[in-house]
């Protein structure tokens, strides 16, 4: 029994068909798109790493709470108290006796009175406790007691100031409305923090009746 070849015509002679060989393209195109498609990924990991460690390292834009907050007498803290946290208003309320709250050095008097700091470090955002037993290494009088951020370490005096870490300036205050029953402090009326905090203090003018 005789095989029958397919044949093709070359030339007018009949020739054994040959198959057709894959083009020598092809594999080395797939090894590229490969190639593409890891260094896409790579790059864009890098780019979302990148993007994320810019954030964590330079002060975002953050807002006040807004709004009036009234605060009771009883619950404003008594003067050389520790401060006290109001969570409906996103701030502490510090009650300095005369001179506190002013950073080593300087000689401007301040009165003393009833200060609102916004809670949010001006770094980045992180709310700022207030810790009695604190001692700052960077203050040389050694005094005791200190506003510290637990993100980055910046530390602040009683009034807010300033004094050590990565934070851009002093905590932020709110302006302070003094009521027979209270105070009521303005949320959404914020100043940048600044060494002049201590001076900001509010003196609720009952306290000398109490």
């Amino acid at each position: 029994m005789t095989t029958a070849w397919p044949k093709t015509t070359v030339g007018g002679a009949a020739q054994p068909a040959v198959e057709a060989a894959p083009r020598a393209g092809t594999r080395v195109t797939r090894r590229r798109l490969l190639a593409l498609g890891f260094w896409a990924g790579a790059g864009a990991a890098l780019a979302g790493g990148g993007a994320a460690l810019l954030n964590l390292l330079y002060p975002r834009k953050v807002e006040p709470f807004g709004g009036p907050v009234f605060v009771e007498r009883g619950l404003i803290p008594r003067p050389g108290e520790p401060p006290r946290a109001v969570p409906e208003g996103h701030f502490l309320l510090a009650h300095l006796l005369p001179g506190e709250g002013r950073i080593a050095g300087d000689e401007a008097a301040s009165p003393g009175g009833v200060l609102a700091l916004w809670w949010r470090c001006p770094h980045l955002g992180c709310t700022v406790p207030w810790k009695d037993s604190f001692v700052s290494p960077h203050d040389p009088l050694g005094r005791r007691g200190w506003f510290n951020c637990g993100c980055h370490g910046s530390t602040y005096t009683k009034a807010g100031v300033r004094v050590f870490g990565p934070a851009p300036r002093s905590m932020d205050t709110m302006r302070i409305e003094v009521h027979p029953g209270g105070i009521i402090v303005q949320t959404g009326e914020r100043q940048e923090g600044g060494e002049d905090n201590p001076r900001r203090a509010v003196d609720p003018e009952w306290h000398a009746h109490a």
